[in-house]
């Protein structure tokens, strides 16, 4: 597979000028504040997000400060997003860091969220900046939308595969999606259908989340093997796995689903279960679905090294083991 970096040489000095707006962000005199931004800053993701805004505004016209700010702004309200999830999961690790609700604690974690989120608004500047408020306004209220609907299926105990297709796209795909749109929305193309670059990123944002979910069910992947059933989590591969089922086991697994005292063997068996029944090859065909109707866009994207390396992305996000 392609590594990440090979995928961004084209956009390496964007990147670094995006790393610098970035970390500027998070500059903070000496306080509690400023501790938990520092230790924040450390946590570093694979930056996906700021890759997509950037390659997209590339592919048709050029990378500009507008573009830059839009990723970050972006990144920002997805590291805030990370900050809130793990305080609703009680989540102690992120890539294998202790989180921030781990080190400090939950009201800390929440504050520190919501301060990254009002930093966000503050990145606003200029006129052009304010052409993506309905992108921006739309992920603040999807985010905590995709909260409320997932904790709604697990009071009721009652996962469906529209629901969870809600749920990820919410959550997950939203924020994937505004990074296209930004990217387009940024540029100066005047020619870019935006209803046909929200297809696109939705198409990758559900596509990358039921990837991650499936990973959950295999072996020899960054993701710890079984942490969704852990935490309570009907995923795609679980809720294919019920519909295959009679109802006395139906109701026995859901039983242990929503159980709090989960022993590894029984995990493990319900992985195993899962992995016999197809559901994990019925949810990968979804992902090739997806994987699919984004590629198929992308082939009508100018043909340059940006569009070439777009799609390249696309690839590894959904073809990835970690």
């Amino acid at each position: 597979m392609t590594k990440i970096e090979e995928i961004t040489t084209c956009i390496h000095k964007d990147l670094n000028d995006f790393e610098k707006m970035f970390s500027d962000a998070f500059l903070q005199e000496k306080s509690a504040l400023g501790s938990m931004l520092s230790y924040l800053s450390t946590l570093k993701g694979k930056r996906i997000r700021p890759m997509l805004t950037l390659l997209v505004a590339a592919s048709f016209a050029q990378i500009n400060v507008q573009t830059t700010r839009a990723a970050v702004i972006i990144e920002l309200l997805h590291t805030a997003s990370l900050l809130h999830d793990d305080v609703i999961d009680e989540s102690l690790y992120r890539r294998n860091e202790k989180t921030l609700n781990a080190i400090w604690d939950n009201r800390a974690s929440v504050l520190v969220g919501d301060y990254l989120y009002g930093k966000a608004l503050s990145l606003i500047e200029t006129k052009e900046d304010f052409n993506l408020m309905p992108v921006y306004a739309k992920i603040a209220m999807d985010l905590p939308k995709g909260e409320i609907r997932e904790m709604e299926a697990t009071n009721t105990k009652n996962g469906t595969i529209d629901r969870y297709l809600k749920i990820i796209y919410e959550k997950t795909a939203s924020l994937i999606e505004a990074s296209v749109m930004c990217g387009a929305l940024s540029c100066g193309s005047k020619e870019i259908d935006m209803k046909v670059m929200q297809e696109f990123g939705h198409s990758i944002g559900m596509a990358f989340q039921i990837k991650d979910d499936l990973l959950d069910y295999l072996d020899n992947t960054g993701k710890e093997k079984g942490a969704d059933i852990r935490e309570k989590k009907m995923t795609l591969p679980f809720i294919y796995y019920m519909e295959s089922i009679d109802k006395k086991e139906r109701e026995e697994t859901l039983s242990f689903l929503y159980s709090d005292k989960k022993e590894e063997r029984q995990i493990e068996n319900v992985i195993e279960r899962i992995s016999l029944s197809g559901a994990v090859e019925r949810a990968q065909k979804d992902v090739e679905y997806y994987n699919q109707k984004a590629r198929n866009i992308a082939s009508h994207f100018p043909t340059n090294v940006y569009s070439t390396s777009l799609t390249k992305l696309v690839e590894y996000l959904t073809e990835r083991n970690i």
